[in-house]
């Protein structure tokens, strides 16, 4: 049986660059980007928030905040559950300094921004 890495809702393209066009100028040159998911599950399937029939499914998430640390930034989405404290999606880390991506669910400091609609597809994601 294959085992399941996270589950997560799987940015379009077009959701990916649109984020990282609307934040460019807060992301620094040397950070490592991401802008693709916002976890719904770490280690587990859709059945850990009982949303089995909702396997890829589009929905659309709304951009509420953006957050910033000397390790991750991230903004704060609406729209969909999950089992992290802070539903968002991590833009980029510094890995050149300890950076990861789960280091979003840490930030303490968020900013008000203007409405921004994403879309994603509802996946399971494997490990490999």
């Amino acid at each position: 049986m294959e085992e399941i890495l996270y589950s997560a809702v799987v940015l379009t393209e077009d959701s990916k660059n649109y984020l990282l066009s609307e934040f460019d100028s807060v992301i620094p040159e040397d950070w490592k980007i991401y802008a693709d998911h916002m976890t719904i599950a770490f280690g587990q399937g859709l059945e850990a928030v009982d949303k089995k029939l909702d396997l890829g499914k589009i929905v659309d998430l709304k951009v509420v905040k953006l957050g910033i640390s000397d390790k991750a930034i991230a903004v704060k989405v609406e729209g969909y559950v999950t089992l992290n404290n802070i539903a968002h999606v991590t833009l980029a880390v510094n890995d050149f300094d300890g950076g990861k991506p789960y280091m979003s669910n840490l930030i303490t400091d968020w900013y008000d921004c203007e409405n921004i609609i994403i879309s994603g597809i509802i996946k399971e994601i494997i490990k490999r």
